[in-house]
């Protein structure tokens, strides 16, 4: 249920208006600040652990990069976000004590995912393909008949 509530919100239309005047790398970074902000409620509420904020900034990055190579697919987004929400720490057995060192363990890869992407495909970072946002400006000025 949640990706497909953010991907639209977040890739499909915030993503392409921050691009428009941002590269995509400070671009993933802001959008990767709102979106930790918005999953604090589940930490607060014991739905996310607290390693759960700095993971979820970071995988903005690979959310962006993703949305942008794929010419600003939300559909691939959406799907890249299920499956990482459908294989979570408990899926693969880890609760209790160990799962803390597993989800350490997950923010590491993605870190080593994210600047991997970074460091190798620098030119997807420079300047965005700025695919149009499905939803238009909203104008309250009414329009000729």
């Amino acid at each position: 249920m949640g990706p497909l509530g953010e991907e639209p919100g977040f890739r499909g239309y915030a993503l392409p208006l921050l691009q428009a005047s941002r590269p995509p790398l400070l671009s993933a970074a802001i959008l990767g600040a709102l979106v930790a902000l918005w999953h604090l409620p589940l930490v607060l509420f014991g739905g996310l652990s607290l390693i759960g904020l700095p993971t979820t900034f970071a995988i903005a990055f690979l959310y962006v990069w993703l949305f942008n190579r794929t010419g600003g697919s939300v559909l691939l987004t959406l799907l890249f976000h299920s499956s990482q929400g459908t294989f979570t720490m408990g899926s693969f057995g880890f609760t209790g004590p160990g799962a803390d060192r597993a989800e350490l363990i997950y923010f590491g890869v993605i870190v080593l995912a994210v600047l991997a992407t970074v460091a190798l495909d620098r030119r997807a970072w420079r300047k965005a393909p700025c695919p149009a946002t499905a939803v238009g400006r909203f104008s309250f000025r009414r329009r000729p008949r």
